[in-house]
């Protein structure tokens, strides 16, 4: 009953929404072929962005290479690498935007989004009452014309790399 066909087609499956999957499509992309925002570290196991269709800026977005979407299925050892990544990546942000801490989080629900991905959130220091603590998220929904612009977040990326790069 569980022989080689049925294995095989649940294989294809993986492959087939591993395909739709926005996250994978942009971790094919050659790293020399991607801006700034789109790989500002890269340790063969995770990958570090600039959080897309958002408004805050410094808003990171952590992206395993392979295809996963519960931290339960992650390995040992992109396990053991995430820890010191997050920690290094929030005393970063700290530093270069002020923030009072980070917030991390992840859900990867929505359509084509179901690749683990974590939100590594700088806290702005003067952030609105209305967006502290879970509700920072409102920085995502807010209107495309307040979106942070690919310019600035190449610029943040930038920074970023230059810091991680410099020993943070």
């Amino acid at each position: 009953m569980w022989g080689r066909s049925t294995a095989r087609r649940t294989e294809d499956l993986t492959e087939v929404r591993a395909s739709d999957c926005y996250s994978c499509r942009q971790n094919a992309v050659p790293e020399v072929e991607r801006p700034p925002r789109e790989h500002i570290s890269d340790d063969g196991s995770w990958r570090v962005v600039h959080a897309i269709g958002c408004s805050l800026p410094g808003w990171l977005c952590l992206i395993p290479h392979r295809h996963i979407s519960s931290l339960s299925e992650m390995t040992q050892e992109e396990a053991s690498l995430l820890g010191p990544l997050i920690r290094r990546l929030s005393a970063v942000l700290q530093r270069l935007t002020g923030a009072r801490k980070c917030y991390l989080m992840f859900f990867a629900e929505a359509p084509g989004f179901e690749h683990l991905h974590i939100h590594l959130v700088p806290r702005p220091p003067d952030c609105p009452e209305d967006r502290v603590g879970p509700r920072i998220v409102a920085y995502l929904n807010d209107p495309e014309e307040l979106w942070i612009a690919a310019e600035e977040m190449d610029a943040m990326a930038l920074r970023v790399r230059e810091e991680l790069v410099a020993g943070a």
